[in-house]
């Protein structure tokens, strides 16, 4: 709805309110950050240092072109840490409103936002003081809400509610019998096909230690192997010496991003690097004060600090600078089909962000995006019906129906464009000949 809403105000292409979208929900995310670790006690050198941690993330700047709801979420979420921190402090029903409309927003972009408006008021009960009150203060409109939703349900009996929220209430009443489901099988799995007979009893040691690890090691490359090390390096020492309202909100934002990230990798055996940086972005918070420390030791340990800052470096680059292969080929070729073919020209692909870019079909594309994963639709000649087919095959990997499919239409047309990266992935536009 924004993008759309930015596009017909402005005029400008999808495309560039996509990425206004990001600048602007990504400056958002810097500044929040910076003012948190103020909160925090940064002083002037360390809020310095904050902008330079967050500005030289890796994996933070590596998504910062992807056109993905992350961008909104993690800025609405960091508004939501600073909200909480200054409710602990103040108690004021104006900061909680605060709080839970910034969750409400960040929820807009991704579900899991409600996870947080539900379960991080109970931090409120580690105080020692008022822990009622304020538990009852972060929790007065979602209990309105549930209240009026709950007779809204009971008036319209027989309603189905359908979308991402009913997956949040599926796992609030089934998701631990679900993990646990998922987990014995994949653990049957493991003693059927991997362990041998004799080590097969272990099987769920041997998967809690290994999803242990892997979990770990994501967590650790995805805040990069320096920021690890430093933030290793501030609990080490003990250097955020915030009030308790800024310890129990940090730890409770950590605790429940690793339980939800946690459970998401036994169901899928999947974590998708942009999943943890609503965890990385808490723990990154440590970073600036480990690095003001090391400054204040520097004369101690003179080496210690220049290579500190050159891995820090190097980390970034990989973040800021692509190195990898470009995948500008299949705008490419989208872009060709655009340009060079009739708007009623029928055009067959077997990859979707190739006919996007056709802007062949409209908005109808997205009803049909599982057919463009299906080349079985091609096969046995019915790639004849259309007038155009573009082929997406990719070097790293072999392809069987695809590569047949290739074999098939180069014996009866001939290829009009090519459209490759340095690896040799490509997409290739075939005219099909009446």
């Amino acid at each position: 709805m924004l993008i759309y809403g930015i596009a017909e105000t402005t005029k400008l292409s999808y495309i560039t309110s996509a990425f206004f979208l990001n600048g602007l929900f990504s400056l958002i995310s810097v500044l929040v950050f910076v003012s948190i670790v103020q909160l925090l006690g940064g002083t002037r050198r360390v809020l310095w240092l904050a902008a330079a941690t967050i500005l030289l993330a890796h994996e933070f700047n590596a998504v910062r072109e992807y056109v993905i709801r992350d961008h909104g979420f993690w800025a609405f979420y960091l508004l939501s840490i600073a909200c909480l921190i200054r409710f602990f402090r103040t108690t004021q029903w104006r900061d909680a409103l605060l709080w839970l409309a910034t969750l409400v927003m960040a929820t807009l972009f991704r579900v899991e936002g409600v996870i947080f408006i539900l379960l991080m008021p109970f931090s409120a009960l580690f105080y020692t003081k008022n822990r009622l009150r304020l538990f009852l203060q972060l929790n007065t409109m979602t209990i309105v809400v549930s209240v009026g939703l709950a007779i809204y349900i009971f008036i319209h009996h027989g309603v189905v509610y359908e979308g991402r929220l009913a997956e949040i209430q599926y796992q609030f009443l089934h998701g631990v019998s679900a993990l646990l489901e998922n987990f014995h099988a994949k653990a049957n799995a493991l003693g059927t096909y991997v362990l041998s007979v004799f080590s097969a009893r272990d099987a769920n040691v041997v998967l809690v230690l290994l999803l242990a690890v892997w979990y770990i090691v994501s967590v650790m490359t995805n805040l990069s192997l320096i920021y690890s090390g430093l933030v290793g390096y501030a609990w080490w020492n003990k250097l955020l010496s915030t009030d308790k309202a800024g310890r129990i909100v940090l730890w409770g934002y950590i605790l429940i991003n690793v339980v939800i990230t946690a459970a998401f990798l036994i169901n899928f055996m999947f974590l998708s690097k942009r999943y943890l940086i609503a965890l990385s972005l808490p723990l990154m918070l440590w970073v600036p004060f480990a690095l003001d420390h090391l400054i204040k030791q520097h004369y101690q340990r003179r080496w210690l600090l220049p290579v500190i800052i050159l891995c820090m470096l190097a980390s970034a680059l990989g973040g800021i600078f692509d190195f990898g292969y470009s995948k500008t080929y299949i705008r490419d070729a989208g872009l060709w089909l655009r340009n060079n073919t009739a708007a009623n020209a029928t055009i067959c692909s077997n990859d979707f962000q190739a006919m996007f870019y056709s802007d062949h079909l409209g908005n109808t594309i997205f009803d049909k995006k599982s057919v463009f994963s299906d080349v079985s639709l091609l096969t046995q000649g019915k790639w004849q019906q259309c007038d155009y087919v573009a082929l997406h095959t990719n070097a790293k990997q072999y392809d069987g129906p695809v590569n047949a499919l290739i074999t098939e239409i180069q014996t009866k047309s001939q290829s009009t464009q090519v459209f490759a990266n340095k690896r040799g992935d490509k997409v290739v536009i075939y005219k099909v000949s009446r």
